[in-house]
């Protein structure tokens, strides 16, 4: 039993050695072929890597502003009237997109790509006509990578002109801060905006109330007032609102500031006097319970106004405090060396390649060579021409 173990394992051993001789013999017999096709695909590689112009990285990185708080959070601990808060619609901010993933959109947008093309005349440079070629064109040549670590973005611009390639880098960062601006990505932005939506509902409900106070005294003569004091009245409250409006771009010492204040001083010591001397008749007492109703509305407006505008002006205020632009940490520069392409690595692989194919070429045309000698294979390939209808 040992003995024939050992003869099977020294005709294995043969077999093995013989189809390492076949494989060797194989690869001989078609020398020219492993050498041709290599350097050939090399030499082609070559032309057209050496034809390819160098390419240059530049990148820049930058940091979207961070998440501001709410206005309607500090307004709930400034104002008595906090409690009103929940009819002007102010709240925390909800849990939505990350500031990152907002300005990566922002980037890859349509229209951000197209005032690129626009602003730096890539049309020109990239020799088309059509908008949309030199948009793709563009994003080709874009990358866009976020740090989830850090939440840094990083554009990458890969061109065949170093100086375009950091121009463009930093020009997308220009690009952004104007869009930034104009689409409010930031939170406090869009506190801001709902905050001015508010504060014009209330100053229009608080003169429709006004109005309505003005349309019942005329109609019914209710609290009547003398024209002048019906006249310094309504002046007081115009004035009033204009003051107020003016504090949220004015600072105190501003002339229009000052000279609206002592406007308002003024006609709130002529109508003490207008009042002092003054007879207030009632002529329709049944309807003092409508009279009553209306003032308690344009209280309630008055006080919604109130509340609109201090949280307008804490929402400026947050805006302002967010750091809405954005920080750049690393503008792009002039790139010293290039990025590509690798011809070397480009011609070696392409040799490698080249040589692999030779390789497998060489055993189908000697499994080919072999099969017209083997009567089996060539009833075979008979039998497969007419199947295939080949003649």
């Amino acid at each position: 039993m040992k003995s024939e173990t050992v003869e099977q394992k020294q005709e294995t051993g043969k077999e093995f050695e013989i189809n390492l001789l076949d494989v060797a013999i194989v690869l001989a017999k078609h020398i020219k072929l492993l050498v041709a096709l290599p350097l050939v695909a090399a030499l082609i590689a070559a032309i057209m890597a050496f034809q390819s112009p160098d390419i240059y990285t530049a990148d820049t990185t930058f940091m979207p502003p961070e998440q501001a708080g709410s206005a309607s959070s500090m307004l709930s601990s400034l104002s008595s009237l906090s409690s009103l808060s929940g009819l002007l619609g102010g709240g925390g901010g909800g849990a939505g997109m990350s500031p990152g993933s907002n300005y990566i959109a922002v980037i890859k947008s349509r229209t951000l790509r197209d005032d690129m093309v626009k602003r730096f005349n890539l049309l020109g440079i990239y020799h088309t006509k059509s908008l949309e070629s030199a948009r793709n064109a563009l994003a080709g040549q874009t990358l866009v990578k976020s740090s989830k670590d850090d939440g840094l973005i990083t554009i990458q611009i890969t061109d065949t002109n170093p100086k375009r390639a950091a121009l463009l880098a930093n020009g997308y960062v220009e690009v952004l801060l104007k869009k930034n601006n104009e689409l409010a990505l930031s939170e406090a932005s869009q506190t801001r905006l709902a905050a001015e939506q508010e504060f014009l509902k209330a100053k229009n409900r608080l003169g429709d109330a006004e109005s309505a106070i003005k349309q019942l005294q005329e109609k019914t003569g209710l609290i009547t007032v003398g024209p002048q004091i019906s006249m310094l009245q309504n002046l007081i409250k115009s004035t009033e609102r204009q003051l107020a409006e003016l504090s949220l771009s004015a600072t105190p010492n501003n002339p229009d500031y000052i000279k609206t204040r002592q406007k308002l001083n003024n006609l709130q010591a002529e109508i003490g006097k207008a009042q002092a001397g003054a007879n207030y008749v009632s002529k329709a007492p049944e309807r003092i319970l409508d009279f009553t109703h209306k003032t308690r509305d344009l209280k309630y407006a008055e006080a919604l106004y109130q509340m609109a505008l201090q949280q307008l002006t804490i929402a400026r205020i947050d805006e302002s405090k967010a750091s809405s632009s954005i920080q750049v940490i690393d503008c792009a520069v002039v790139p010293e060396k290039k990025s590509g392409p690798f011809r070397s690595t480009t011609v070696l692989f392409a040799a490698a390649g080249g040589l692999f194919i030779a390789v497998i070429l060489a055993f189908l045309v000697e499994a080919y060579h072999r099969s017209k000698t083997n009567g089996e294979s060539v009833a075979q390939l008979k039998t497969l021409k007419s199947y295939l209808r080949l003649k």
